[in-house]
Parts: C-alpha cells; sequence; structure tokens
C-alpha cells in the first residue's frame, strides 16, 4: 500500500500544482512533465498522466504552449513510437482552441508524431484524427486540419486518400475564409506529398510562410504533357460525377455527407495498395489540385490569394517544368496583375523560386514579361520587392544557382548546388551538377581571357535588351524603399555583365546612388562595392565614394554612423592601405569621442578590427601616436 502511495506521488504533485492560483507554478509543472512520466513509468503515463493532461487543456493560453510544446516530446515515455497514439488526443484538443499560437504548436506536434506512427496506426489512430478536425464545428480545427494532409496521405491506403481528397475539396469551399486561407497555403505542400510521397515540415497551422522542400522529385517523375493529358482522361472517365479539371465541373460536385461521397470515390479505386503510383498521383493533383487551386487564387478574399499564391512554387516542383508552363502560367500571369498590391508584393517576392521550379526554358520564353510589368508596377512596395530580386533573377536566366558566386575559379561542388533553390524537377541532381559547372566554368573563361571586360551576360539578350533598361528607368525613382532595393541588389550584376558593360550601363547609377540624399541607399552601395570593385576597380567610384562616406559618418542618425563604422574594415580592404590611411584614419579616432556610447564602443572594435588587418606596426605608427 506504502509502494503505491509513493508510485502515485508525482501524479498527484502535479494535480496539485496545475489546480493552484499561480500561472508561475503551473507553468514549472508542465516543463517537468517528462520527469513526472519517467518517474511514473509507460503504462501510468499512459494511463493516468495522459487522461488527466487531455482534461486539462481550459488554462491561460501560456500554459496551453508550453503543453503542446511538450507532449510531443514524451514518445519516449509512453513506450516508444509503438505507443506515440497514446499522445494524439491532448494534442487533437490543443488543435481545437482558439489561439493560433497554441493551435500552431500542436499541429507541429503532431506533424512530427506522423512519423513515428506505423502504417496500422496511422490509419487507425491519425487518419481518425484528421477526420474530425476537419468535419469540426468550429473553424479553428478545420484549419489544423489543413496542415495534416500532406503528413497523412502518402501514408494511408488508396480508398482513404480519395477520402482525404474529398475532406480537403469541402475545405477549400469553407465558408470561413480562415479555413480557405490554410488550405490556399498547404496545397503545393500536399502536392508535393503526392509527386514523391513525402512531406515538409512546416509548423505552422494558419499558412504562414510556406517553408522550402528539398530536391526530391526524380526523373521517372517526368511524364510529358501529352502523356499526363491521357491519364487526365482516364481518370476522369473513371471517375465521372465525381471530380473534374474543370471549375465549372468541379462546383457541380454536392454537398452529400461525408461518408457517402468518401465511399463512392473509393468504389473505382478501392485498394489495399499504399504505394504510391507517381502517374496516377500527378494526374489527380491535375484533376483534383489544381481545380482548386484555380478557385483559391481567385478568391474574394485577399488573405486567401495571398496564401495561394506561397503555393505555386511546390505546385511546380510537384508538376515539372513542362506540366507547370501548361497549368500554372496563366495563373502566375494572374497573380502578377491581381488586384491587391500586397499579391503582387508576394509573386515578385517568389518569382526567382518559380522561375527554378518551372526550369529555364519556361523562365526565358514565359516569365520575362511577367517580372518586367513586376518591375513597373504602380505600387511602390511591389517595385521595391523586384528591384531587389534582378540579380538573382538575372542568375536565373543564365541558368546559375541564386546564391553562388560566380567569380570563384573553383568547380562547383555539393554544397554549391544546395544553393540552386527548387531546381528544376526534371534534371537529376548529378546532371544538374554538371550543368552548373559548366555555366561556372563558361563565366570564369571569359573573365580570365578577357579580364573581366565581358561577362556570360553580355551576350544575353533578355539581360541586355530588357532587363538593363528597366534598370535603367528606376533610377529617377522618387521612392526610397525602391531605390534602396535596386542599390543592395544592382551591384551584383557586375560580375554577370562584365567590365566594359558595367562601366557604360551601371556605372551612373551607383554613381547617382552614392549621392542619394537616403543614406540607406548610400549603405547599401558602399556594402556591396566588393563586387563591384572585383570588376571595374575602386578607381571609377573613389571621387564620389570619399564624401558619401563622409555623410554617412557625420549623419544626425546614430544608427546611420553605426552603419557606415560596421562597413569600415571592408572599405579599408578595398580602397587600399595608403587611401584609408590618408582620408578615413580621422573619422575612424572621431567616432572614439561620440556623445552616443554605442557608437564609441563601436568605433573601439572597429579599430581592433583594423589593427587584426594591418598589423601591429600600423598600430604603431598611425593609431597609438594619436592617442
Amino acid at each position: 500500500m506504502e509502494s503505491e502511495r509513493d508510485e502515485d506521488y508525482p501524479i498527484g504533485v502535479l494535480i496539485e500544482e496545475l489546480r493552484g492560483e499561480d500561472l508561475h507554478v503551473r507553468l514549472h509543472s508542465i516543463r517537468k512533465i517528462s520527469t513526472i512520466a519517467l518517474a511514473l513509468g509507460p503504462e501510468k503515463t499512459r494511463s493516468q498522466l495522459i487522461p488527466f493532461l487531455t482534461e486539462t487543456i481550459y488554462d491561460e493560453d501560456e500554459v496551453l504552449l508550453t503543453l503542446a510544446e511538450q507532449i510531443g516530446t514524451l514518445v519516449p515515455y509512453v513506450g516508444g513510437p509503438e505507443y506515440a497514439h497514446s499522445l494524439l488526443p491532448p494534442l487533437e484538443s490543443l488543435a481545437a482552441v482558439e489561439e493560433t499560437v497554441v493551435r500552431d504548436r500542436a499541429v507541429e506536434a503532431l506533424r512530427k508524431l506522423a512519423p513515428d506512427h506505423t502504417t496500422e496506426a496511422m490509419e487507425k489512430y491519425f487518419n481518425p484524427l484528421l477526420h474530425r478536425l476537419a468535419t469540426g464545428d468550429w473553424f479553428t480545427s478545420r484549419t489544423s486540419a489543413c496542415a495534416l494532409f500532406s503528413v497523412v496521405y502518402p501514408r494511408v491506403r488508396s480508398s482513404k486518400r480519395w477520402e482525404l481528397l474529398d475532406f480537403l475539396r469541402r475545405l477549400a469551399k469553407d465558408e470561413t475564409p480562415m479555413v480557405r486561407r490554410a488550405v490556399a497555403a498547404r496545397l503545393g505542400e500536399l502536392a508535393l506529398a503526392m509527386s514523391v510521397g513525402q512531406s515538409s515540415e512546416k509548423p505552422s497551422a494558419d499558412g504562414e510562410k510556406s517553408s522550402q522542400i528539398s530536391e526530391h522529385n526524380s526523373s521517372n517523375m517526368t511524364t510529358s504533357i501529352t502523356e499526363s493529358k491521357i491519364l487526365t482522361n482516364e481518370v476522369v472517365s473513371l471517375n465521372s460525377g465525381h471530380f473534374s479539371c474543370g471549375v465549372a465541373a468541379d462546383e457541380r460536385l454536392t454537398n452529400d455527407s461525408v461518408a457517402e461521397k468518401s465511399s463512392t470515390l473509393a468504389n473505382p479505386l478501392q485498394s489495399d495498395d499504399f504505394t504510391l503510383d507517381p502517374e496516377k498521383e500527378r494526374s489527380y493533383i491535375i484533376t483534383i489540385i489544381i481545380p482548386l487551386f484555380v478557385r483559391l487564387v481567385d478568391d474574394e478574399q485577399e488573405s486567401v490569394r495571398l496564401m495561394a499564391v506561397e503555393s505555386i512554387v511546390q505546385l511546380a516542383q510537384a508538376l515539372g517544368p513542362e506540366e507547370s508552363e501548361g497549368y500554372l502560367i496563366d495563373l502566375i500571369q494572374q497573380a502578377t496583375t491581381d488586384r491587391s498590391w500586397r499579391v503582387r508584393c508576394v509573386v515578385a517576392d517568389k518569382f526567382t523560386e518559380i522561375q527554378t521550379a518551372m526550369g529555364l526554358r519556361v523562365s526565358r520564353e514565359r516569365l520575362v514579361p511577367f517580372f518586367m510589368k513586376l518591375l513597373h508596377d504602380e505600387e511602390a512596395e511591389v517595385r521595391a520587392f523586384a528591384a531587389g530580386k534582378v540579380k538573382a533573377f538575372a542568375k536565373c536566366l543564365l541558368g546559375l544557382p541564386i546564391d553562388a558566386d560566380i567569380n570563384t575559379t573553383n568547380k562547383t561542388t555539393n554544397s554549391d548546388t544546395k544553393d540552386c533553390k527548387n531546381s528544376s524537377t526534371t534534371i537529376t541532381l548529378d546532371n544538374k551538377m554538371m550543368e552548373i559547372d559548366e555555366k561556372f566554368d563558361s563565366v570564369n573563361n571569359l573573365n580570365d581571357n578577357n579580364n573581366n571586360n565581358n561577362g556570360l551576360a553580355s551576350k544575353d539578350d533578355i539581360i541586355m535588351l530588357q532587363l538593363l533598361p528597366a534598370i535603367k528607368s528606376l533610377t529617377n525613382e522618387s521612392n526610397t524603399h525602391v531605390k534602396s532595393s535596386l542599390a543592395n541588389a544592382i551591384l551584383g550584376l557586375a560580375p554577370l555583365i562584365g567590365k566594359n558593360l558595367t562601366i557604360e550601363h551601371l556605372l551612373p547609377i551607383f554613381l547617382a546612388q552614392l549621392n542619394d540624399d537616403n543614406p540607406e541607399v548610400r549603405l547599401n552601395v558602399i556594402s556591396n562595392l566588393e563586387q563591384v570593385n572585383s570588376i571595374i576597380g575602386i578607381d571609377h567610384l573613389t571621387i564620389n565614394l570619399l564624401p558619401a562616406i563622409i555623410q554617412l559618418a557625420e549623419d544626425p542618425k546614430w544608427r546611420v554612423r553605426l552603419a557606415i563604422i560596421e562597413y569600415m574594415p571592408l572599405l579599408a580592404e578595398q580602397l587600399g592601405l595608403e587611401f584609408f590611411n590618408n582620408q578615413l584614419i580621422e573619422l575612424c579616432l572621431s567616432w572614439l569621442i561620440d556623445q552616443v556610447y554605442a557608437i564609441r564602443e563601436a568605433a573601439v572594435e572597429n579599430l581592433v578590427n583594423l589593427c587584426k588587418k594591418f598589423g601591429s606596426e600600423w598600430a604603431s605608427q598611425y593609431f597609438i601616436p594619436k592617442n
């Protein structure tokens, strides 16, 4: 009897603390759940602790948030993956609460628990949980359900998948905008899960920014448009009256009960096979997912359209370049002319990811006019987003990785290829590495043979005849955000077009930006100085650079002065020791007596860095005597 009381003591303490009035005590108790579970053992944790936690989903949001975090870590304490399903009830309750942050954390925990479930447990416990959330009375549960489709779909048999697709269709037509928004944010992720058989980790339940999914699509997923249309026709004829590839036909689907509808859908393809058939799944994407996406891109709510645009990249990855051209191009064009400037901003922000997902040919032949339109958008915020992408846009047109430095003469390594985000699904990783290597070789050969006189882009008509004139037209831009974004990105074009064309086309823009009234514009030019210096040398900018540096160093706003201090080691390296000693050493010393403490502190750190760069002899000659 005494031993039983000792074993029950931890749960008794937990109950007592959770019922206390002090919030901090309750939080502390929740945070040590794993310790209590360890003391109780797996069996009592499942039979006593988890049911008790399920009944306590009525507390402050902060407590519930911590509870959602802790429950997801209890798999080892309930007996391992075999009993992971015992953790689902409290998380299901948390996924339906009103507070968005709590729901998101609960959904994140559910998504992390999904791989721990066996196929049998997935169908017996996890899939019914998704059904209950998707048919919940409150929009909160239906919103959370949208984030679970991609982790459940690849793990259930084909008949269950049809049920899930029917639930998805109903949620896409939900009367609550928050639910439609969550569907829009997850369509791309689900399409990828259908095409490659797995999903990415994405914590948000309400469809915040979509996270990137690595290159998983293999070459056997590259069916042509003709083959895909044959498959589509077969599926449509097989399932006539249930799903159609057109929105109008989709609208004719009735609102019968979920059970009746799902059983009807399951009949034609009912199977115990858990393996995803790439060709069939691709046809389902075309006949089911794409029509839902068309509807959501044209939704009356701006927030829904925003999330739909976020999904374009993943949809393009799932379909591949050729089918993306056939099914997504018109939707991308529609998004670039959306009535909401926020939607157009998202398109501009995601544009280079869309380029890489749709492939080089589609990017050059179909997407260029859309980007030019964004550069000349009537809304300044849209122009700013587009202007910030000009360097990445040009690299995509040349088939180069977005984040790679083309000034290096070393060949691309495996880590370099990872920088090429969302690469085309029709090219295997090895082939893409070979293509990137060839591009780098051609760039480096041009730079070596011609002393950087001609870059890879110098013979590219799109860049020379369309992009550069568009950039020049932004030189007279009045909006500071646009000018700042352009200044931050435009210098990256210098290595692409080479010395002669940089001097002819870009140097006047650089000089104008160095004399701009806005300090942020000047700072952005100075921060990217290395890219220009490596191509045309610093001499072309020196005359205009010194006044710009002095103006920033004496700016009334201390944050501006702080920013230029941080760039001093870079400037010293680019301008050379002699120029720095003659023109800038006094500025560095003057910051030591600045009125603002943060400036004085940064000035000391700056001098330390300069001493490390130039050596002790320089410090003895130029710095110590003056102090």
